[in-house]
């Protein structure tokens, strides 16, 4: 949800207020599905004033965590600068929340450089969903027309865990891949995607995830977007 709502920011500042609603087969972030392999409803809204290059939003999703159903709060805020006519930078801050008796709560700093339909962004934990590791995650989207309507869009990611890693007996590094082909019927997109993480060998827990451990660790994934 953010990378989308960022890039838009990154790209082009068409109104001051922009929202959605969404509904996918699954919920997934960086790769993990935090939705049980589930299907997940999303809202979102963002203000961003054109002229000043400062922006913020948030989203609502629901999730399920500890294998009880529950809902995910997120908060941003950042600001973005043209270099070039294709060409910005941005930096920003985001705060992510769980309801229940476990928030998983935490904060990233990010930055991050968009050319044209291309972002890359660096984020950096230091407390990942509230489980005393820091993380570095670094990611690139893009997206590319196609005839009419549709659209090629894709994600890669790659994620660092930092801290002791002796009695936890799993790898530091995870990679995660999204790619999918999308139609935009305004207001309405659909997408088809797949989604695969690989590495960090053992438990999602030991990244700070709280999900089940019979999640998949690929998904074919279909969502239908509201956008105003």
């Amino acid at each position: 949800m953010l990378a989308a709502g960022v890039a838009l920011f990154a790209i082009a500042a068409h109104a001051q207020v922009a929202g959605s609603v969404s509904l996918a087969s699954d919920y997934r972030f960086r790769g993990i599905s935090l939705s049980d392999d589930r299907p997940s409803a999303q809202a979102s809204i963002s203000y961003d004033p054109p002229t000043s290059g400062w922006y913020a939003g948030g989203a609502v999703s629901s999730a399920r965590i500890d294998q009880q159903t529950a809902a995910q709060l997120l908060g941003y805020a950042g600001f973005v600068q043209r270099l070039r006519p294709n060409l910005s930078w941005e930096a920003g801050v985001t705060y992510s929340r769980f309801t229940g008796h476990e928030s998983y709560a935490y904060a990233e700093a990010y930055a991050g450089i968009t050319y044209r339909q291309i972002v890359a962004r660096l984020y950096y934990a230091p407390d990942y969903f509230n489980s005393g590791v820091p993380v570095l995650y670094g990611e690139l989207n893009g997206s590319h027309a196609l005839h009419g309507n549709w659209y090629l869009f894709g994600h890669l990611g790659f994620l660092r865990r930092n801290g002791n890693l002796t009695m936890d007996h799993t790898s530091r590094y995870r990679s995660d891949l999204r790619a999918g082909i999308g139609v935009t019927l305004k207001p309405v997109d659909i997408q088809l995607s797949w989604s695969g993480v690989h590495g960090g060998h053992g438990s999602g827990y030991l990244f700070g995830y709280p999900v089940s451990n019979e999640v998949t660790r690929d998904a074919w994934i279909i969502s239908l977007s509201y956008n105003w």
